[in-house]
């Protein structure tokens, strides 16, 4: 059935859409409550007005939500929990514990299907999770969730999840083997000129063995 919608109904349409609807969603729920009428060419020159009302409204749900994001900027939600074993929660930290948490910062109750939490949370930690403050703006905040009972307190918890990690220390420098030492450096230290990295001891007058030509070890004449 084609309808326009009189009402914004979440997750179906806004006032002045013009949709077409399962029949048991419209006769059973939207007609009844006002929420559409059938798209009759009366009610469809009623639209365009009804949709213009509409942005105008949703405008101004945009321009509060904005305020709110200021209001949930740079703050972390704490969720202080009974733990057990491994850091697993008794239970679970839901949607509706974060939408209380959010609306004490905020100064008002806010819905708890406006915190899009994909899963229950059952472990502590640091999480970042989105909040629809209206049709077009999301705010994203940090969520800790930590134990109750923690030895050094909620707060210092709190203070570890978000200090930031440690630096991994720099690697240790390869070792530098100097010319002259036996290996591949005294070899090419041997190249250059003025560089003697020879090891062997010179042969001293009457010694038992002399250099020949090829540079090899030859027994004295």
């Amino acid at each position: 059935m084609k309808v326009v919608f009189l009402e914004s109904v979440e997750g179906s349409g806004a006032m002045g859409d013009v949709k077409d609807v399962a029949n048991g969603y419209a006769r059973n729920f939207l007609l009844p409550r006002g929420l559409a009428a059938p798209a009759t060419p009366h009610v469809l020159r009623r639209a365009e007005t009804l949709a213009a009302i509409e942005a105008e409204r949703q405008r101004v749900q945009d321009e509060q939500a904005r305020e709110l994001v200021g209001k949930l900027a740079d703050r972390t939600l704490v969720v202080a929990v009974r733990v057990g074993e491994q850091g697993r929660l008794y239970g679970s930290v839901t949607n509706g514990d974060i939408a209380e948490k959010a609306g004490e910062i905020l100064g008002e109750e806010l819905d708890r299907r406006r915190i899009l939490l994909p899963e229950v949370i059952r472990s502590v930690g640091l999480y970042t999770v989105p909040i629809r403050l209206s049709r077009n703006v999301t705010a994203s905040v940090q969520v800790a969730v930590v134990d109750v009972e923690a030895p050094e307190g909620v707060e210092t918890a709190v203070q570890r999840l978000l200090a930031p990690p440690l630096e991994a220390e720099p690697a240790a420098a390869p070792a530098v083997t100097a010319v002259g030492s036996t290996g591949d450096a005294s070899a090419a230290g041997a190249s250059e000129p003025g560089n003697d990295t020879s090891t062997e001891p010179a042969s001293a007058p009457g010694s038992a063995r002399t250099r020949g030509a090829a540079g090899e070890d030859e027994p004295a004449p």
